[in-house]
């Protein structure tokens, strides 16, 4: 019997996926005779499928030979004995084979079919029987022989011309399943390399853009929304191509200045940008996190996205830069006030549109309310302009505190006439009084005479600023008329003040007064001894309030001594610019007394006649007294124009 040569196979696994498998597919014999040989690298199983006549043997030897030594001693065969398929060995041209000790094959169908039995067996590439052919994986062919019997008999019988040799019979892979892919979709700038599919261990995936021809995709290609088509090669195998659907979203970038200015520090949430999904910010211009809104900016780059559904758009770059905000600035770091001055009253000048802030620390703290009272101390203004907040510049500030004047009596008492100057009120050394009228107006000089009913306010100064008012509510007590009397009264010797008749208001206080040697007006009692010629005031008090004095001259009843004076006489009178005094005796000296009894002229005389210059007096009543040569006095009365 000649050999018969088979070609391998690969099959895939009992999953259904070849992997690592290659055939020879089927190859023709004779008619009605064929072979084919798959081999499986992985599982190292080689599978036979053979068929021929169902009525006779038929056999199939394989290896590598050349045509012609194929049935030699020692050469591996296997044949149908019309029971099954038989692992055998030849034992030379024409010899019939021997059946080896152990069948390596295992048949796993035997069927037939119009006349033709199908023979399905499988057995391991290396069976470790030296009598049985070792398939080499690797090997790129295989050699076979066949032969058949002539005749309708399952005996080895001659085969006559039915054999032959099928010599180098190529192995071609097994295309694999195709590969498992379900429709994608990708954000921006996706490539192939993107693409995902699944399929037999060790497979690779190509990628294409149409079903059938054309190159596999570069990694590197970008997808857009299209259908793709992918296949898997398993041992350099492709499978059948399957199409993909993808759908690329491209996420345009957010508006975002290229370049933006902070004034103090600032967060990433302060960082802008605009876009129709959620904004992202980084510190690079790929990878990394999102950064959190807290994070504290610095100078330099930060980029930014946007996320629309899940699909984020590429970054684009953001230049963060300070630029401080200036401090707000003032004519005058050392400022001046009065007492009452509030945070309102403190000058600084801001940017336009800026808002100045108050301060008592230079960093930190609340911002002063303007309606808070300042003290001496240092203040600290900012500006802020939007969200910007300057340095605090220092402003030293000095409050002058001005006591207020003070008084016992708040109602006080006076007479008419008195003047602002007449209150009593305490001040405070150092510092300037002013009046005013309690109800406002200008300021009143000291000698502005009170009203009665009136209430005045006092306030102390020093430089521009004033103390709080202290108020005195004034009342003015009218001045009673000057006692009532005749102006010369005659008395006795040894009379006194008391003995004088006078007319006064019920109540009054009545109080006496002479002249003493200084020419000052004295309080006396009213047992005071009468004297000839002496002039003695009188005024009555009510309410504390003084009256004019009524002057009475004292003439005492005559004796022969006193007519040296009865013919003394006064002219003109009322005068103008000069009187004229006349005795009938000689005059020594006269003096003119004022109602006060104050002393306004002395002059001596000589003779019976003295003429007296009173053309300085004001106008009004006066006394005149005169004193004879001899020591006599006597007071005359004149009216001067």
């Amino acid at each position: 019997m000649k050999k018969l040569l088979l070609i391998a196979l690969v099959v895939l696994s009992a999953a259904g996926l070849h992997a690592q498998s290659k055939t020879t597919g089927v190859v023709n014999l004779l008619a009605g005779m064929t072979a084919k040989l798959d081999l499986n690298n992985t599982t190292s199983t080689a599978t036979l499928t053979f068929t021929g006549p169902s009525d006779r043997w038929y056999a199939l030897q394989f290896g590598s030979f050349v045509q012609g030594d194929g049935m030699e001693a020692g050469k591996d065969v296997v044949y149908y004995n019309g029971t099954t398929l038989v692992d055998a060995v030849h034992n030379g041209v024409g010899v019939t084979p021997s059946t080896d000790a152990v069948n390596n094959w295992t048949v796993t169908s035997n069927t037939v079919a119009a006349g033709t039995r199908t023979i399905v067996a499988t057995r391991a590439f290396n069976t470790g029987d030296t009598n049985d052919y070792t398939f080499v994986y690797s090997d790129a062919n295989i050699d076979f022989a066949y032969a058949r019997s002539a005749s309708v008999s399952f005996s080895l019988a001659y085969h006559q011309n039915n054999r032959g040799y099928a010599i180098n019979k190529t192995f071609s892979c097994i295309p694999p399943d195709a590969a498992t892919a379900s429709a994608q979709s990708f954000c921006g700038a996706a490539t192939v390399s993107n693409l995902i599919a699944t399929g037999a261990t060790g497979a690779t995936f190509n990628w294409y853009a149409a079903a059938t021809g054309g190159t596999a995709l570069a990694g590197t290609t970008a997808l857009t929304s299209a259908t793709y088509y992918v296949s898997q090669t398993v041992d350099a195998c492709e499978s059948a191509r399957i199409p993909v659907g993808v759908t690329v979203t491209t996420v345009a970038q957010p508006t975002a200045a290229a370049t933006q200015q902070f004034c103090s520090e600032s967060t990433v949430a302060n960082l802008s940008a605009t876009g129709t999904g959620t904004i992202n910010w980084y510190a690079a211009p790929t990878g990394g996190s999102p950064l959190a809104g807290i994070t504290v900016l610095t100078a330099g780059n930060y980029y930014v996205s946007q996320t629309v559904g899940t699909c984020e758009s590429t970054r684009a770059t953001v230049a963060v830069s300070y630029v401080p905000l200036a401090t707000p600035t003032t004519a005058d770091n050392t400022q001046e006030f009065c007492s009452g001055a509030t945070v309102s009253d403190l000058s600084a000048t801001a940017l336009s549109g800026a808002q100045l802030h108050w301060y008592v620390v230079p960093t930190g703290g609340a911002d002063l309310p303007a309606d808070m009272g300042l003290a001496t101390t240092t203040y600290y203004v900012s500006q802020t302009l939007g969200n910007c907040v300057s340095e605090r510049l220092p402003i030293e500030v000095t409050v002058t505190a001005v006591p207020g004047p003070s008084t016992a009596n708040e109602t006080q008492a006076f007479c008419e006439g008195a003047t602002l100057a007449d209150l009593d009120i305490n001040t405070t050394t150092g510092t300037t009084l002013k009046w005013h009228l309690a109800t406002g107006g200008a300021e009143l000089p000291a000698t502005t005479v009170m009203l009665n009913g009136t209430a005045y306010n006092a306030t102390q100064h020093i430089g521009e600023c004033e103390s709080p008012a202290q108020t005195i509510n004034v009342i003015i007590n009218p001045i009673p008329a000057a006692p009532g009397g005749v102006e010369t009264q005659q008395f006795t010797a040894g009379e006194t003040i008391a003995d004088f008749q006078i007319s006064v208001f019920i109540g009054a206080e009545i109080t006496w007064y002479m002249l003493n040697d200084a020419g000052d007006l004295v309080e006396v009692g009213t047992d005071t001894v009468l004297a000839d010629g002496e002039m003695y005031h009188v005024t009555q008090t009510i309410n504390g309030c003084e009256s004019e004095m009524l002057m009475i001259t004292a003439d005492e009843v005559l004796s022969t001594s006193d007519f040296e004076l009865k013919n003394l006489v006064a002219f003109p009178n009322p005068a103008n610019d000069f009187v004229t005094i006349s005795n009938n005796t000689a005059l020594s000296e006269a003096a003119v007394f004022n109602m006060l009894g104050q002393k306004v002229i002395s002059q001596k005389a000589q003779g019976e006649k003295i003429e007296i210059n009173v053309s300085q007096l004001p106008a009004g009543s006066y006394s005149i007294k005169v004193i004879t040569a001899k020591g006599t006095s006597a007071s005359l009365k004149i009216m001067k124009q």
